[in-house]
């Protein structure tokens, strides 16, 4: 026992020592005065030695749980229902033709390229060739089977399958009428998409994703709001049967999407019910993960904006590449996966089903795609269709519209903001240490500038020491 206060004793007197015990004397930290004092019995030191690890424990815990609130779960979704005072935008239409080869230009293009003409015998095989390329969808890649040992189709490399499809494919012609004439200037333009190349009425995303190597020229969408009447476009004098996708402005259809048919001498009628979620400017605080959403104008790489199936698509694009080590050329290019050939497109044939489910033996993608912050989503209301027979004449058209309006909209908005965060921090720490601000800053200062001083006092008084113990031994050899 004496050999532990002995040891106790020549520990209290070394540098280390008395520093914590200069911090344990000006600290405003509760408790640690306490265990660093001198006079106290071992018991009252153990006591208090207990009190502060415990009060720190709980503190350290609640901090985490202040801070993975904020970090995963900082928001909240409300409801509104002020609805007279909403502006919807006008949704959007994608058309994708069930067959959009060109035959009068496919054997134009036939006879320039191969020199063969409609006569030929093998006429009928350069023209499935061509179907395939222009009808390219997930739905028709068993069709390259056919041609990945036909040594005129295999050396067209992926960019040039993409430049066939454009030139030879059915173009868009049509008339449109739009519930607002301010609104007349819209117009179908050209988007990429896993269901081939598409045209879009009233799409932003669409301006962006396209194979075209400029961005087309944007535009401001449609509004309607609850005292217009009726919320509608028109669409007629299409050249060819058609299907088409409803959706939001900002989105671009999917693969899994739900469409509708329109042949000749047919006219469909839709209406849509729809689910809005806006979003608080605040919200652009936080990072994409602490919310789990993404604006449309914070994109992912190689992308010009965002929405949730364009990050889908990129993941297929990218597990297309593991599996066959190219990508079809309805996917954006980016330069570092290249487009498929006849063969990669064969390749892809087989494993179609994973890729569509983003499925693969061999692990699928990293594919963790948000939702997007503001969006809207339609839900059919109505679905009627015409016919008609001779003698009127053949055309195909379609409209669709809100004639419902909802009374009731979602708004996501902050509820655990970076302040609230500093608030439960500063609580927590006051009711368990009994310190604030200045108190972290006192142990910063204590780890870091006053130590660093008393280390310097420390080695100059070391060295000095030693000089006068050497000027001691001097004067002693001479006398």
């Amino acid at each position: 026992m004496q050999n532990v206060r002995k040891r106790a004793m020549q520990f209290g007197d070394t540098p280390a020592a008395k520093y914590m015990q200069e911090f344990g004397r000006t600290t405003t930290l509760h408790g640690i005065p306490y265990i660093l004092r001198k006079n106290y019995h071992y018991s009252e030191t153990l006591l208090w030695l207990v009190a502060v690890v415990l009060a720190t424990y709980y503190a350290a815990k609640l901090i985490y749980d202040s801070w993975n609130r904020y970090s995963s779960n900082p928001t909240v979704i409300s409801l509104e229902k002020d609805f007279r005072e909403w502006n919807l935008t006008f949704p959007a239409a994608t058309v994708c033709f069930t067959d959009r080869l060109n035959d009068t230009r496919a054997s134009e293009f036939i006879f320039e390229t191969w020199n063969v003409d409609q006569n030929s015998s093998i006429y009928g095989k350069y023209h499935s060739f061509l179907n395939a390329i222009t009808n390219l969808t997930y739905d028709n890649l068993k069709d390259f089977i056919a041609f990945e040992r036909v040594s005129q189709f295999t050396s067209l490399t992926g960019e040039q399958l993409s430049e066939i499809a454009r030139q030879n494919m059915m173009q868009m012609e049509y008339h449109a009428n739009v519930f607002d004439p301010a609104y007349n200037y819209l117009a179908f333009r050209e988007i990429i998409t896993e269901m081939g190349i598409c045209f879009t009425y009233s799409g932003i995303v669409a301006n962006y994703h396209t194979l075209k190597k400029l961005p087309q020229p944007s535009f401001e969408i449609p509004y309607c709001n609850y005292l217009t009447s009726v919320c509608y476009a028109r669409v007629e004098d299409l050249p060819g049967k058609i299907r088409y996708y409803i959706h939001s402005p900002y989105e671009i259809p999917a693969v899994s999407d739900k469409f509708f048919e329109v042949f000749d001498s047919m006219e469909r009628d839709t209406s849509w019910r729809f689910s809005e979620m806006i979003a608080s400017p605040e919200l652009r605080r936080l990072d994409p993960r602490q919310r789990q959403c993404r604006f449309v104008d914070e994109p992912l790489e190689n992308e010009q904006v965002y929405s949730y199936n364009l990050c889908q698509m990129g993941c297929r694009k990218r597990l297309a590449y593991r599996l066959c080590g190219c990508a079809p050329y309805f996917y954006q290019k980016d330069g570092k996966i290249p487009v498929c050939g006849v063969k990669g497109l064969a390749c892809l044939s087989k494993y179609k089903d994973e890729i569509v489910k983003l499925s693969s033996a061999s692990g699928s993608p990293d594919c963790q795609c948000l939702s997007q912050c503001e969006y809207v989503t339609f839900y059919i209301d109505e679905n009627q269709e015409r016919t008609w027979t001779y003698p009127v004449p053949p055309n195909i058209r379609f409209r669709w519209a809100i004639q419902h309006y909802s009374k009731t909209r979602q708004k996501r908005d902050i509820i655990f903001g970076f302040e609230d965060l500093l608030v439960s921090l500063g609580g927590t720490a006051a009711l368990f240490l009994g310190c604030s601000v200045l108190s972290f800053v006192e142990i910063g200062y204590f780890a870091t500038l006053r130590l660093f001083w008393h280390l310097v006092r420390w080695h100059c008084g070391r060295k000095n020491g030693k000089n006068t113990r050497k000027r001691r031994v001097h004067y002693d050899r001479r006398y």
